[in-house]
């Protein structure tokens, strides 16, 4: 009995502080990786703090510059068309699994005008 105990006590800490830690993780980071649209139509892989690449029917791996303002995204497409296009800002909600970028604003290269729902792979 007194095992059972001691073994449920060690669980609650390692739940606990596996918890705290990745409430510290910052919106910088949590956006890291490979996020997938609702419909896999499309898929963004954020590679660092600055870069991302996307790939969809048409077009494989194509590169993005963006920066998170405080409740917006901001995006440059800087890929291999070299095409001068101007960044556009919009606005974004992130959580641990689902990142949502709401284009309806204004039209940025290479997505259309919509709310778009990505899933962390």
């Amino acid at each position: 009995m007194k095992l059972i105990f001691t073994s449920l006590i060690i669980f609650t800490i390692i739940l606990i502080f596996g918890c705290e830690e990745e409430s510290k993780l910052t919106t910088e980071d949590k956006i890291i990786g490979t996020w997938i649209s609702e419909d896999k139509s499309d898929t963004l892989d954020f590679v660092d703090y600055e870069s991302f690449y996307k790939s969809s029917v048409n077009i494989r791996y194509d590169h993005y510059d963006y920066t998170l303002l405080d409740d917006s995204i901001g995006i440059a497409y800087s890929g291999r068309l070299f095409i001068q296009i101007a960044p556009t800002i919009h606005s974004y909600n992130l959580s641990n699994v689902k990142l949502t970028i709401d284009f309806s604003n204004k039209q940025c290269y290479g997505f259309g005008l919509e709310q778009i729902d990505y899933y962390k792979k």
